[in-house]
């Protein structure tokens, strides 16, 4: 999947007074993530709320050429936890079900991986006064004590991750996947350019039926550089002479009764064999 058909699975949502309250992006043909405390703010509820909310959200698809709403309930439900500085990683998680759809909505592409810190990140939102949408973009940094990962905006200029990001599906430039979920800003500190994301292997956990979507990626393995043909020459002459000590070696030591000679000739056995195993990992490649 590339970028442009990414872009197809981001939706809105909105308030009963038409006011757009977060994002949600579709990871299966009826079924669209976001964030908890999106889905309190939609339906005028608090977002610590335990039990499963029952009325329906209207979402539309901005980044399509149309303007119809589409309804939308909730089908999981993961709030806010009520204590302040929890660490409880499977939180202000909310799965909905659309029953309609336009037909150019696609799925993104939903990623695990295990390794993204530093990769490059694109994410939608909806700001303040902004309801048609903006990019912001930054840097993937590392998990905290909830297992959230921080995204880090490092440019002076354009769009930050605020309020109206919340539920935004985070789009890894690298892999050229939905790596996780903006979840929330760092509005304490001013100053702060940062964010959090929850990684797509929580919302597995929050959501079983993602286990089934989702694409594990390969992690590479550094290609080690193959042996010049001169090289390889060279260790397997090096190797043969090596060989060839050790044999005479062998002898001289069958026909000495110094103790002290002898001692001195397995010592020299030892150093060749040694010097014969470390030309053997370097010819294997190791």
């Amino acid at each position: 999947m590339d970028f442009n058909a990414h872009k197809t699975s981001i939706i809105r949502l909105f308030n009963k007074y038409q006011e757009v309250v977060g994002i949600g992006f579709l990871v299966s043909e009826h079924y669209a993530l976001t964030c908890a405390h999106v889905v309190a703010e939609a339906l005028l509820i608090d977002s610590t709320t335990q039990s499963r909310p029952e009325g329906e959200i209207n979402v539309d698809f901005p980044l399509l050429n149309g303007t119809d709403k589409f309804s939308a309930r909730v089908v999981c439900w993961h709030p806010i936890s009520p204590l302040e500085d929890s660490e409880e990683a499977i939180e202000d998680i909310a799965v909905l079900k659309l029953d309609n759809l336009p037909a150019s909505a696609h799925p993104t592409r939903l990623l695990f991986s295990e390794n993204v810190a530093n990769n490059p990140f694109k994410v939608f939102g909806c700001p303040k006064k902004v309801s048609f949408g903006v990019w912001a973009t930054g840097v993937l940094s590392e998990q905290n004590a909830k297992q959230w990962f921080q995204l880090e905006d490092t440019r002076v200029t354009g769009y930050g991750i605020e309020p109206g990001f919340s539920g935004s599906s985070v789009w890894d430039e690298k892999l050229q996947g939905v790596v996780g979920m903006v979840v929330a800003a760092d509005r304490k500190r001013e100053t702060a350019k940062v964010a959090f994301m929850i990684p797509t292997q929580i919302l597995v956990e929050a959501w079983s039926q993602l286990e089934s979507i989702v694409i594990r990626t390969k992690e590479e393995k550094p290609i080690k550089p193959g042996l010049l043909p001169a090289n390889k020459k060279f260790l397997e002459q090096r190797k043969r002479d090596l060989e060839e000590n050790v044999e005479a070696v062998s002898k001289q030591m069958g026909f000495t009764s110094d103790l002290s000679k002898y001692r001195n000739l397995e010592q020299k056995i030892t150093f060749y064999l040694e010097k014969i195993e470390e030309i053997d990992r370097q010819l294997a490649g190791d």
